[in-house]
């Protein structure tokens, strides 16, 4: 049985009132009003991305860049995927584009010079720091650490660097080797939502200095 309420307030609201709404889908997904889905899928393959790692951190030339793997290869090697949509449904598999950062292989946008000053008294040979720096950076790239869109903040890698080399690392910073552009210019990098950080850097991109400087930054 229905009861009837009274206890409640009501009051005139505001009127003539004009109001407009608007959704914009991001560039990356698409309003699809058909009973239909395409699914866009983005993986990286254990092949590409140990093949890749091969060719961003060899410093000999001889290697070379490997080819993306193609829809067509990525549909016929995750085939089973395919059991696991809807039967008016599309998979779509796209291989990841790695966007690689400081060394001579990134974007000329990208590349930097890495400047370290070294903790006085250490008895550490600056090849020996350059090549730890270039173990530790790596290490901070790892794959594992990372995901698509994701957003490099150098504040975090120099962190990490401190945490990792602190004994024989006082400072760290990246130079842009753009000199159109102003220092710090990379200490904030986004990737696209297919795109996953990766380091082209090398020990002919460190460079040991006394200290920072106007004239070295």
């Amino acid at each position: 049985e229905l009861e009837v309420q009274t206890d409640y307030i009501a009051k005139i609201g505001r009127d003539k009132l004009h109001f407009q709404y608007r959704h914009n889908s991001p560039e990356t997904r698409r309003i699809n009003p058909s009973s239909t889905n395409i699914i866009d899928i983005y993986v990286v393959t254990s092949g590409y991305y140990d093949s890749y790692i091969q060719y961003i951190q060899d410093v000999t030339c001889t290697v070379t860049e490997p080819a993306v793997p193609s829809t067509d290869e990525l549909t016929v090697l995750y085939q089973d995927l395919q059991t696991s949509k809807m039967t008016s449904d599309n998979i779509v598999l796209n291989s990841v584009r790695f966007k690689p950062l400081f060394g001579d292989k990134a974007d000329e946008q990208l590349q930097a010079w890495i400047k370290v000053v070294k903790v006085n008294n250490t008895n550490t040979s600056d090849s020996e720091i350059k090549s730890k720096v270039i173990s530790t950076i790596n290490k901070y790239f790892d794959i594992d650490i990372w995901d698509f869109g994701d957003t490099f903040y150098f504040s975090e890698l120099a962190a990490y660097i401190h945490s990792e080399l602190g004994d024989i690392v006082g400072s760290v910073v990246i130079v842009p080797k753009d000199p159109s552009k102003s220092f710090g210019a990379l200490y904030q990098v986004r990737s696209a939502p297919y795109e996953i950080f990766t380091s082209a850097a090398t020990v002919d991109d460190v460079t040991i200095i006394d200290a920072l400087t106007s004239s070295n930054i």
